[in-house]
């Protein structure tokens, strides 16, 4: 079967350079006591994006500090910090990479805000009626995933199939490796792929599609969880944007309603 391999590791390009002078600062605080209004830099995983433009719309206009942010792969982005060290804060998909920094010594703190599940993305009413992962394999079918070495949903798929000794058959009906879980959802909304493995939440943003939960992935879940970079200058105020993020009403509210699980 002709598979098709894009894969991150390796081909992490290198764009926050110019970053250090932007966001350099010589503390948090001004001369009277309030946050320098400097901009906060945020690398995010992609599958978060929708739900944090609106989080950061409201911290913006609540608390008026600007927050840019970086989207992609999780793999990506953590390569690009430990390359570039700057930025302020860091939010992968899975905690792994968070976990992964703090080994290496790239974030100091870290705060859990909701989980995502592993789930079969398929167009509305599941024409092709995959229930199984046995489905998946059928030569008719016509299957992406997210790359292990770039995404945090394969590697959390590839983890939970290896465990059960079906990874080998799933990577052989594969068509196609993708860098990201939106490039997934794309190719099913597109038509060029007929199912996918997908964060739940993320299909939130996709109305043209819908999710299977298959017994194989019933414990593929990805902890959601935003870190403080070492390096940052930024240190009081990232950690308020994280707390934001984490524990606000107004934050929660926003990730329950992206389909995002934050009963923890």
């Amino acid at each position: 079967m002709n598979r098709i391999s894009l894969l991150a590791g390796g081909s992490v390009i290198v764009f926050v350079i110019c970053m250090a002078l932007l966001f350099a600062t010589d503390g948090d605080r001004t001369s009277d006591g309030g946050f320098d209004s400097r901009p906060l830099m945020l690398y995010c995983a992609a599958s978060n994006r929708a739900v944090m433009d609106k989080v950061i719309r409201d911290y913006q206009l609540e608390f008026q500090r600007r927050i840019h942010v970086q989207y992609g792969p999780s793999q990506t982005l953590l390569s690009s910090i430990a390359v570039s060290k700057t930025g302020d804060l860091f939010l992968p998909a899975d905690d792994s990479y968070l976990k992964i920094a703090e080994q290496k010594q790239l974030v100091v703190q870290q705060f859990p805000i909701a989980m995502m599940h592993a789930v079969v993305g398929v167009r509305k009413d599941n024409p092709h009626s995959i229930s199984k992962l046995d489905d998946l394999l059928q030569d008719d079918i016509r299957f992406v995933q997210a790359s292990p070495d770039s995404a945090a949903i394969g590697k959390v798929t590839q983890t939970a199939l290896k465990r059960l000794g079906r990874w080998d058959a799933i990577d052989a009906a594969t068509i196609g490796y993708r860098t990201s879980v939106n490039e997934v959802a794309n190719d099913i909304e597109a038509g060029s792929a007929d199912a996918g493995i997908v964060y739940d939440a993320v299909l939130h943003t996709y109305p043209n599609l819908s999710f299977v939960r298959i017994a194989e992935l019933k414990d593929a879940a990805s902890q959601v969880s935003i870190g403080i970079i070492a390096t940052t200058r930024h240190r009081e105020a990232a950690a308020h944007f994280a707390r934001y993020v984490s524990r606000s009403a107004r934050s929660r509210e926003h990730y329950k309603n992206y389909g995002f699980d934050t009963s923890q």
